[in-house]
């Protein structure tokens, strides 16, 4: 099932999401067949996934049993994303094995505010900008390891800061002598692998 964007505003998502290319088949569609299998994954507890979700299990049932809500309802897109942060978790660690096997190269694409600091001291103040580049070997690696431990979203944000730093400058300097990258609000984002 092609997912109705590849895009996200946060990091974990947008490699999510970047994973859905892989996918070997398609996850659950229906709002029921969704809720099912994100209730098998809670261990057959419905409460714990309407907390997981941020709303109540009465809010599940009228979901599942209602018609089908659109895209941009709030729960309707904490279930999407939470069926592609799950979903064919093997074939996901598969092509990330492949992805670092050949190089480790990604692509990224993101909308958010970014300033640097030079190590001479001069810097950039924050400012909005639209950035696509190559992240190359290991900031590939450290990303996909920091989302399979489902690290926070301020911990894969510094380690994109840091490769955005790296990559961006292209320069091979010692760590105390680089650019120091700061990523913040991001509203678009996007992975290619």
């Amino acid at each position: 099932m092609p997912l109705p964007r590849l895009h996200a505003d946060t990091i974990q998502e947008a490699l999510d999401r970047a994973d859905s290319r892989h996918w070997t088949r398609n996850p659950p569609r229906s709002s029921r067949a969704r809720l099912n299998y994100l209730q098998r994954h809670h261990g057959g507890d419905r409460t714990a996934l309407a907390a997981h979700l941020g709303t109540t299990p009465a809010r599940l049932d009228t979901f599942s049993l209602g018609p089908p809500q659109a895209d941009g309802q709030p729960l309707h897109d904490a279930i999407e994303r939470e069926v592609v942060r799950l979903w064919q978790p093997r074939i996901r660690r598969k092509a990330h094995r492949a992805i670092l096997e050949n190089n480790g190269h990604v692509m990224v694409s993101f909308r958010a505010w970014l300033g640097f600091t030079a190590a001479g001291g001069s810097s950039d103040d924050p400012r909005l900008r639209m950035l696509t580049l190559g992240l190359d070997a290991p900031y590939p690696e450290h990303l996909f390891e920091a989302r399979h431990r489902n690290e926070s979203e301020t911990r894969l944000l510094q380690i994109l800061s840091t490769a955005v730093g790296t990559c961006y400058f292209h320069r091979n300097k010692p760590p105390g002598m680089t650019e120091s990258v700061t990523i913040e609000r991001v509203d678009y984002l996007e992975f290619y692998y």
